[in-house]
């Protein structure tokens, strides 16, 4: 006699709990993922920070124990109390002053190879090749391009792109005579990459006191790469993630005070206030900023 085997269907209630099950369990996974992927962006991002920052010291090895200028040469032989010493590649600012090593001003083609390009002025980033031999390690993983065309990565072959920027304080100083070199920061992270290799904060001349001035130090766009914080590279050549409101002036190289809106306040206490939620940009903070004189 043959035994008879009796198949049972699912129910729909039961392929409703199936369905409700996996949509709990993917609703928990999901976002586990996500992170996990944003931490290994944040890691690859704190990497090529490490190895940009050791380029430069490299470079200073090389070219005794000199950081490199990023386009001082540029600026007139006596500038004004804030002419930028940033490089000038095309592009003027609403005060008329050149800035941005690479950036592609009006027309958007005067550098077609960013800060790459043979015809823009000194810069971290081009200098920094020998070293690097990537310009992709000058970009950091995860981080959009900017939106602005004459700040937007080059599509052209060789062009370069970065998403950091440095610290204009140390620009064309001796490595070993930066004071504090474990606290000192020489690279920061920004919020999109680009093609212009600047700094950041950016040193002023002509003042009469004779002290080297710096402003845009506190942007909105540098520092908040990752969450309420980015990685930083320092002058002893380590690096590592802060959250920006534990960046104090000093860390940069500011040494006595910092006005703040008109208040003077101490360097080496008083920390970044910009916060992009906010849409608080406090770039017009200044100070006297030498790596070297931080006490």
């Amino acid at each position: 006699m043959k035994s008879i085997h009796s198949r049972r269907a699912f129910t729909l209630i039961e392929l409703l709990v199936v369905i409700a099950i996996i949509a709990i369990l993917a609703a928990i996974l999901f976002p586990v993922f996500a992170q996990a992927k944003l931490a290994a962006k944040k890691t690859a991002d704190l990497s090529n920070v490490k190895q940009t920052n050791l380029a430069q010291l490299l470079y200073a090895n090389d070219s005794d124990d000199t950081l490199v200028q990023n386009g001082e040469g540029a600026v007139p032989a006596n500038p004004g109390a804030w002419a930028s010493m940033t490089p000038w590649t095309g592009q003027t600012d609403f005060y008329g002053y050149h800035w941005g090593a690479g950036a592609g001003g009006n027309p958007p083609d005067q550098a077609p190879l960013g800060f790459m390009d043979p015809a823009v002025a000194p810069n971290w980033g081009r200098e920094s090749q020998p070293y690097i031999k990537s310009l992709d390690m000058l970009a950091s993983p995860g981080v959009p391009n900017d939106a602005d065309p004459k700040f937007a990565p080059s599509k052209n072959s060789g062009a370069g792109k970065t998403s950091f920027v440095f610290n204009g304080c140390a620009s064309r100083h001796s490595g070993t005579s930066v004071s504090k070199p474990a606290e000192t920061i020489l690279f920061s992270t920004r919020a999109t990459t680009v093609k212009e290799a600047i700094c950041s904060p950016r040193r002023n001349g002509g003042f009469d006191d004779g002290a080297p001035h710096a402003n845009d130090a506190d942007l909105v766009w540098v520092g908040f790469t990752w969450g309420r914080g980015g990685n930083y590279g320092f002058a002893d050549g380590h690096a590592k993630y802060m959250n920006r409101s534990q960046v104090k002036y000093s860390n940069l190289g500011y040494f006595q005070d910092v006005n703040i809106n008109g208040t003077w306040m101490p360097a080496n206490t008083t920390t970044m206030k910009s916060d992009p939620l906010k849409n608080d940009n406090e770039w017009g903070n200044w100070g006297p900023c030498d790596v070297a004189n931080v006490p």
